[in-house]
C-alpha cells in the first residue's frame, strides 16, 4: 500500500516536472526581481524533487529540512511580485495583480501545505508525509494554472 502511494507520488511529480520543462529556458535574459523570483522558484522545484526522493528513502530529516526551506519561501514569496514585473521573460500572469486576493490565498495555501509537511515529517508519519507532499504539489499546480503564463 505504501509502495503504491510512493509510486503515485513519483509519477505525479514526473508529470509535474515535464509540464514545467519550458521554465529551463525562461531564465534567459531575466534581470532584477524577475530573475530573483525565477531563481527562487527553481530552488523550490529542486526542494520538491529532493522531498520526492527523500520520501522514497523514508528520510524524514531531509524532508523536514527541504519543507522548512519551502515554508520560508512561502513567507517571502509575495515580495517578489511587484506590480509591473510581468514583462518577458517573466511567466507571471497579469491575474496576480488583477486578483490580488486570489493570489494571496494561493500563497497562503502553499504556506499551510508546507507547514503541514514539516509537521508530518517531524512525526515521521509516512502516510501523512506522503499526503502532505501531494497536497503541497497540488498547491503549486493550482497556482501555476491560475497565475502563470
Amino acid at each position: 500500500m505504501i509502495t503504491k502511494k510512493i509510486l503515485q507520488i513519483f509519477n505525479f511529480f514526473i508529470m509535474f516536472s515535464f509540464l514545467s520543462i519550458s521554465s529551463i529556458f525562461a531564465h534567459e535574459g531575466a534581470k532584477g526581481v524577475v530573475k530573483e523570483r525565477m531563481d527562487k522558484f527553481k530552488m523550490s522545484k529542486s526542494m520538491m524533487q529532493q522531498i520526492n526522493t527523500n520520501i522514497r528513502d523514508k528520510d524524514f530529516k531531509n524532508i523536514e529540512k527541504a519543507s522548512q526551506n519551502l515554508l520560508i519561501w512561502s513567507k517571502e514569496m509575495s515580495n517578489y511580485f511587484p506590480e509591473g514585473s510581468d514583462i518577458p521573460p517573466s511567466e507571471a500572469s497579469k491575474n496576480i495583480w488583477l486578483d490580488p486576493d486570489g493570489f494571496s490565498k494561493a500563497i497562503q495555501n502553499f504556506e499551510k501545505a508546507s507547514l503541514n509537511l514539516v509537521n508530518q515529517s517531524q512525526l515521521k508519519n509516512l502516510d501523512g508525509t506522503i499526503e502532505s507532499f501531494k497536497n503541497l504539489a497540488n498547491t503549486c499546480k493550482s497556482c501555476h494554472q491560475k497565475f502563470r503564463n
